[in-house]
C-alpha cells in the first residue's frame, strides 16, 4: 500500500493542527502550510496526492497556490475550503478544475469523505483506509453540493 501524501494550506495554525489530525493514519501523511508562500515552497519541492487549502490566505486566495499545482503538476485532486458559498470564485475554480468545496466548519467526517472520493477517482479505493465511510455527495454543513456553481440542495429532514 502506498502513502498519500495531503497538503493543507490554511492561515489558522489551529485548523492546520485539526485537520493533520483528522486526516493523518498510517496511510495518510499530512504536512501544513499557513500562506501561499509557504505553499508554493512546499509544491516546488515535490507533487502531493491531495492538496486541501482555505480560500482567503493573507498573501493571497488558495485558487493562487491551485493555479501554480496545475501549471506545475497538472491534474491533482485539490478540495477548497471556503467560509461562504462558493459561487462567488465558482468561474476562476471551474477553470482550475478545482475538485470539491468543503464550507466551513466541517466535521472528520466530511473532510475524511472528501479527501476518499478525490483520492477513489485516481487510485484503487482499496488504496486507502479512511475509515469505512460510503462515498457519496459530500456534505458541508447543513449543505450538500453536487456541483460548486449550483444553489446548495436542502438537506434531508
Amino acid at each position: 500500500m502506498s502513502i498519500t501524501e495531503i497538503l493543507v494550506v490554511d492561515d489558522d495554525v489551529a485548523v492546520c493542527q485539526i485537520v493533520h489530525r483528522m486526516l493523518s493514519n498510517e496511510q495518510c501523511k499530512v504536512q501544513t502550510s499557513l500562506s501561499v508562500a509557504d505553499a508554493l515552497r512546499a509544491i516546488e519541492k515535490k507533487p502531493f496526492d491531495v492538496y486541501v487549502m482555505d480560500y482567503k490566505l493573507p498573501d493571497g486566495s488558495g485558487l493562487d497556490v491551485a493555479e501554480r499545482i496545475r501549471s506545475k503538476w497538472g491534474a491533482t485532486p485539490i478540495i477548497l475550503i471556503l467560509g461562504y458559498d462558493p459561487a462567488a470564485v465558482a468561474l476562476r475554480a471551474e477553470k482550475l478544475s478545482i475538485t470539491n468545496f468543503l464550507e466551513k466548519p466541517f466535521s472528520r467526517e466530511i473532510i475524511r469523505e472528501a479527501v476518499k472520493k478525490v483520492i477513489g477517482s485516481s487510485k484503487a479505493a482499496s488504496e486507502l483506509s479512511l475509515g469505512n465511510l460510503p462515498i457519496s455527495p459530500v456534505m458541508s454543513g447543513r449543505r450538500s453540493w453536487t456541483r460548486f456553481w449550483q444553489r446548495p440542495a436542502k438537506r434531508p429532514a
